[in-house]
């Protein structure tokens, strides 16, 4: 009896086992390049030079070329404002690392973070007016299968950063008139944080 129990339950864990050991075949995942052969921007938007975006519009009934090319370019500007958001938000953190760090000896009050806070917003408002009025247009791409434009739509390092130091100066400077005389070594830092935040993040 014991024999004929053992032998219907080792029989079950060798058919478990075996089941385990089969592995369904795996998918490589496919990209938009790969299926409609088209430029490989459209997967990878990354420049060494800047901030790209690809903006994307449909194809409308009427075949409004004019139409579709201002939804694509602001499809791209809407995507580019919120990198570029980030990329302000990078360089304030280095650069209130870099003036807390120099006033750690004590001898000078920690910058307020409502004042912070302020020149952020400022400056990410104003670099975003400024910067996404002198974006251009890389490349574009029609989808050949539905007629979709596709734009790739840049803005240089180089505009960004003197965007950045300017406005930034501008504000700071502001701030300091105010009375904020916590902000004055962030002067001399700006430089420095502004290249620390073209880095990626690791």
């Amino acid at each position: 009896m014991r024999m004929r129990s053992v032998l219907p339950a080792g029989t079950l864990v060798l058919a478990l086992v075996g089941c385990a050991g089969e592995k369904a075949p795996v998918m490589a995942p496919v990209t938009t390049t790969q299926t409609r052969n088209a430029p490989a921007w459209i997967d990878n938007e990354e420049i060494p030079d800047g901030l790209a975006a690809v903006g994307i519009a449909q194809s409308n009934p009427m075949g409004d070329k004019g139409l579709m090319r201002t939804v694509a370019v602001a499809d791209a500007r809407t995507k580019l404002a919120g990198k570029l958001k980030v990329r302000v938000q990078n360089l304030f953190s280095q650069l209130n690392q870099q003036v807390t760090t120099a006033a750690a000896d004590g001898t000078r009050k920690p910058i307020k973070s409502d004042v912070m806070n302020r020149v952020i917003e400022n400056v990410t408002r104003q670099v975003i007016n400024q910067e996404l009025a002198g974006t251009s247009t890389r490349a574009t791409w029609t989808d050949p299968e539905d007629g979709s434009l596709y734009m790739f739509v840049v803005m240089t390092r180089e505009s960004m950063d003197q965007a950045l130091a300017s406005t930034a100066k501008a504000q700071i400077r502001k701030e300091i008139a105010q009375g904020e005389q916590s902000l004055d070594k962030a002067l001399d830092k700006l430089d420095a944080a502004i290249a620390a935040s073209n880095q990626p993040a690791s």
